[in-house]
């Protein structure tokens, strides 16, 4: 470390990965870039974090409260229609899993409970439970719309790595029989278009229905 850098923290670790994360992209991230980026060497992180998920665990943090943050700052304060609120939890997840494929991966490996998620389901619960909702309703209600948004997110990133090649949609094209419909294959691409997304999201709110009297 050079003698004008800040000492290093955890705070400071995540300040610079955020920093990263926002001009290159959290893929971008590893422990040599970063430490490089601070002026240390890559052991010198690891009296701070475990490993890279840690790492990646508070960029998401940071990710998920710019959002809450946002919510928080419009004129209307946070939403308190649950169903709007609903529809704010996955928008504002896409948004972070579709701009950070690492932030996604996260997500499909283990329970994120940093503060900003923890955050996120007491907000939701909070609401829900004005709505009319028994906490154990209002954590399914959560719990769909969570996996909903992880899962269409999920498809979305495998469909953007199974379609960049030439060699990919020329070898959908030769196929014959059922295979070889064109047509089909171009609709079901439509499957996770953001269109698609917003009808499905809406249909699941939908069908939660809401409080039984």
């Amino acid at each position: 470390m050079t003698p004008s850098s800040p000492k290093l923290s955890l705070a400071r670790i995540i300040e610079a990965a955020v920093e990263m994360a926002d001009a290159e992209g959290l893929d971008q991230v590893s422990t040599r870039s970063l430490a490089a980026r601070l002026g240390v060497t890559p052991m010198a992180l690891y009296r701070h974090v475990r490993d890279k998920d840690d790492i990646v665990t508070g960029v998401v943090d940071v990710l998920l409260a710019r959002h809450a943050g946002e919510l928080d700052s419009t004129d209307g304060g946070p939403a308190r229609d649950w169903h709007e609120h609903l529809r704010w939890v996955a928008t504002s997840l896409r948004a972070v899993l579709r701009d950070q494929s690492e932030a996604l991966r996260l997500f499909t490996r283990r329970p994120v409970t940093s503060p900003a998620a923890r955050a996120r389901l007491a907000d939701a619960i909070r609401i829900l439970a004005s709505a009319g909702f028994d906490e154990a309703s209002a954590i399914r209600a959560y719990a769909s719309v969570h996996t909903y948004t992880i899962g269409f997110c999920a498809l979305e990133a495998g469909r953007r790595l199974g379609s960049t090649t030439a060699e990919d949609r020329r070898s959908e094209e030769d196929r014959s029989g059922a295979d070889r419909d064109l047509e089909l294959a171009s609709m079901i691409r439509g499957f996770v278009s953001d269109d698609q997304f917003r009808q499905g999201l809406d249909s699941l709110i939908a069908g939660l229905g809401g409080p039984r009297p």
